[in-house]
């Protein structure tokens, strides 16, 4: 859809994009049409092309021309389908008006996305599958104990797959206390349920993470547990 929108002048490497003619209030302005990054091909990019890189579900997407000079505005000209990974007018758009978004509505998806990603990959009882999630150095503090880095916190993710059979591992009720691009924490409710022993043992805590976009893509620095 580039012969409906034009690159200009903006804030996002100097670059936005406007209208190249009129639309309709929920007609659909344009499609992210985005490209899913392997961490050998974001190592490979241009360090000016990184900012380009989003990440949903714990994977890495490239943003291409022109939809990655879509600026931000508190009052964007477009709304965001998450599904659809596309924009669409909020209301009338005039040819030459700026394509804007509301780029907070993205990040929080990003973050919505990746918890539900993470919490998957746990319940997988795989650690090959929770390893991408975790920086190297990332620090868990949970009742049974400190961990510091990704050997202790494999062995501890492990021990207790071994010691609780069939556990399924939930997140709810998350807020965000803090969220930009590069940064971000939130609490939540954690709840394990299992068979320890023959017998269901349902363990409950609030939590605490914290989160940091490494090498493209967000990982856990610290994640901490205390028992309701």
């Amino acid at each position: 859809m580039f012969q409906d929108v034009y690159i200009g002048k903006g804030k996002l490497a100097g670059k936005g994009i406007y209208a190249a003619r009129d639309y309709k209030q929920g007609e659909l302005v344009k499609n992210w049409d985005l490209k899913e990054l392997s961490q050998t091909e974001y190592d490979a990019l241009p360090k000016n092309e990184r900012m380009f890189v989003h990440s949903f579900w714990g994977k890495m997407y490239l943003f291409p021309e022109p939809s990655r000079y879509t600026n931000h505005s508190a009052h964007p000209t477009t709304e965001s389908d998450f599904n659809k990974m596309c924009d669409y007018a909020v209301g009338p758009i005039k040819k030459g008006e700026m394509i804007t978004v509301n780029a907070s509505d993205e990040i929080k998806y990003e973050l919505k996305t990746f918890l539900e990603a993470y919490e998957k990959a746990a319940n997988s009882r795989i650690f090959k599958n929770v390893d991408p999630f975790i920086a190297d150095q990332a620090l868990f503090i949970c009742t049974n104990g400190t961990f510091k880095g990704k050997q202790e916190i494999k062995k501890a993710f492990e021990d207790t797959w071994a010691k609780k059979q069939n556990k399924k591992y939930s997140i709810t009720d998350v807020k965000w206390l803090k969220f930009g691009y590069r940064n971000a924490i939130c609490t939540y409710l954690f709840k394990s349920d299992g068979i320890v022993n023959g017998k269901r043992q349902v363990y409950e805590s609030s939590g605490i993470n914290v989160l940091k976009r490494i090498n493209g893509n967000w990982r856990i620095l610290e994640e901490h547990l205390q028992k309701k």
